[in-house]
């Protein structure tokens, strides 16, 4: 029985192990070969009381698919409030990446 048990999680870390394997594979087939900067644009006014949290996620996924030197979070202040407008600046200022800008200099980077 023990056996048995032992060989089903074997056989489970396995098909995890292949599955890790094939989707590294793909991931590296389908990835352009030449890199180009890009932007992601967070309205504040859309993630409500959030925004700041929705910024980290943004930079922490081009983190993890490996594009730290390209791409960039750029979050467009839209009547943030005073508090909102801290906590995003603290995270701007701690994290490169993330950049708090308002709609006049989102039309001057985006030229």
């Amino acid at each position: 029985m023990l056996e048995a048990f032992f060989a089903a999680v074997f056989l489970g870390l396995i098909l995890f192990g292949l599955i890790c394997a094939s989707y590294i594979v793909m991931f590296k087939m389908l990835a352009p070969r030449k890199k180009f900067d890009y932007y992601i644009v967070i309205k504040s006014d859309a993630c409500d009381k959030e925004v700041t949290q929705a910024a980290y996620c943004a930079k922490m996924k081009i983190n993890m698919i490996g594009d730290e030197g390209y791409g960039k979070v750029l979050v467009v202040d839209t009547g943030m409030n005073e508090a909102q407008k801290l906590s995003c600046l603290n995270v701007c200022r701690k994290t490169n990446g993330i950049y708090l800008v308002n709609r006049d200099e989102l039309e001057e980077i985006l030229k």
